[in-house]
């Protein structure tokens, strides 16, 4: 018998960012083993300077630029998950006694009031389990706590609602960057797996290590992308905005001119920036493994406008010693759909929107070409030997492959993550674990 499934489009992930604004939305079509992703829209604009130079008016600019974003798109409905501003989000780690899934809620609500300068009573406040760890002779539950201000969210919503949306639900960018890559968790065995992603963002970068589907350590740094434009700008005496132009334009010819004395001053400009978060990341490690005493992660995912540029990747895995790639968030989903000038590279800055346009959907889906994965299977050894190779190195099943590259990785039938709870805006305080995939989702207040 012949079954025809109606395509399912889903709500518009909408990244807002300090200098762009990104949104993306999805169609799942198919049913069973033949169940599909496709982008059924998606539109990326760069906000006006004013927005970065004057914050007062980033609001009103970003409601302009997305309705401008509408009108020159094909996107259906105006229904969207948002993405919460970094700057009115607040992370805390808190470490507690052993305890059920029951009882955690209320025991991170009492912690909570000593935790932030603001009052609890007056905030949204969310926590994710991070796992265990010892403390001393202790066995300890490390929470990762995520709260906003009441009054911000509000004041986040009415600036949607000028810009002609339908809030579907509000997400904090850690999860929601998360959900993109939890996807690629298909196997038993991948669920050991530990994998770091660093988004380099315009004036901050957050660092998201988690094994399997569980997050286990999250944490902002300080330096992002702008610093590397100002350390280029001071360097060659040019403005910003020169200076941003400059290293698109070397990204975009690659490597092939290294004798270049131009591409050698930007690169002597913006070293000690890149080796400075690259420390900042290594002590980030650092913490993870002593403290959870888990296994070295497997690769570093770059993620943003930053993550496909080869010097950060060579400092980067100097550094680090493990293989650092530029992440495919949209590997293996149609993306004809998109204009020409978004679907160059890896995409890596799209990662945060697709996330946020997955916040309903579960489920497995065929890669788009229908093809399963083949190729020699060979063991894989974390020595001295294989790490830093970068692309050399992929994982292959239950084991490791050499050489394939994620082609291998990431084909084959992908489970996404059942959706986690959002950080919506309540009138209450709401003390509720953002869980993943491999949990029951917990009831919101």
């Amino acid at each position: 018998m012949l079954r025809l499934t109606r395509p399912q489009i889903q709500p518009i992930g909408l990244d807002i960012g300090l200098d762009s604004i990104k949104m993306l939305q999805l169609c799942v079509s198919g049913d069973g083993v033949s169940r599909a992703l496709s982008v059924a829209s998606a539109a990326k604009q760069l906000l006006p300077d004013e927005a970065r130079k004057r914050p007062e008016h980033r609001a009103a600019l970003a409601a302009e630029t997305i309705r401008r974003m509408f009108a020159q798109q094909p996107f259906v409905g105006r229904r969207v998950v948002a993405a919460l501003p970094r700057e009115i989000v607040h992370v805390k780690n808190l470490r507690l006694p052993r305890m059920t899934a029951d009882e955690l809620p209320a025991a991170v609500e009492t912690e909570a009031r000593s935790l932030f300068t603001f009052d609890p009573a007056e905030a949204c406040i969310r926590f994710l389990p991070a796992g265990e760890v010892r403390q001393g002779n202790e066995i300890r539950q490390e929470v990762i706590v995520i709260a906003s201000r009441q009054a911000d969210v509000d004041d986040f919503v009415q600036q949607l609602h000028g810009s002609g949306v339908e809030i579907d639900s509000l997400d904090c960018g850690i999860t929601g960057m998360f959900r993109a890559f939890e996807r690629f968790v298909r196997r038993k065995d991948d669920e050991q797996d530990v994998q770091v992603l660093l988004d380099i963002g315009a004036r901050q970068s957050q660092v998201i290590i988690a094994k399997g589907r569980d997050i286990s350590f999250y944490k902002q740094l300080d330096i992002g992308g702008l610093h590397l434009l100002d350390a280029v700008s001071r360097k060659l005496g040019i403005s910003i905005e020169e200076a941003k132009a400059l290293r698109q334009r070397l990204l975009d010819a690659g490597e092939g001119a290294r004798r270049d004395p131009v591409r050698q001053a930007v690169y002597d400009a913006t070293r000690n920036v890149a080796e400075d978060l690259g420390r900042e990341l290594a002590m980030c490690l650092r913490y993870y493994l002593v403290t959870f005493r888990g296994q070295r992660p497997s690769r570093l995912r770059l993620v943003g406008g930053e993550a496909a540029d080869p010097q950060l990747h060579a400092i980067f895995t100097a550094i680090l010693s493990i293989p650092v790639e530029a992440a495919r968030p949209l590997y293996s989903i149609d993306t004809m759909r998109m204009r020409t000038i978004d679907r160059q590279g890896p995409m890596s800055q799209w990662a945060l929107a697709l996330g946020l346009s997955l916040r309903h959907v579960a489920g497995y889906f065929s890669p788009k070409d229908g093809r399963p994965r083949v190729g020699p299977v060979v063991e894989f050894k974390a020595d001295e030997e294989t790490r830093g190779q970068g692309d050399e190195t992929r994982r292959h099943g239950d084991k490791e492959t050499r050489g394939q590259g994620d082609k291998e990785k990431e084909d084959g039938d992908e489970p996404f993550s059942a959706p986690l709870v959002p950080l919506s805006p309540c009138p209450l305080v709401s003390v509720s674990p953002l869980v993943s995939s491999n949990t029951t989702e917990a009831s919101v207040a």
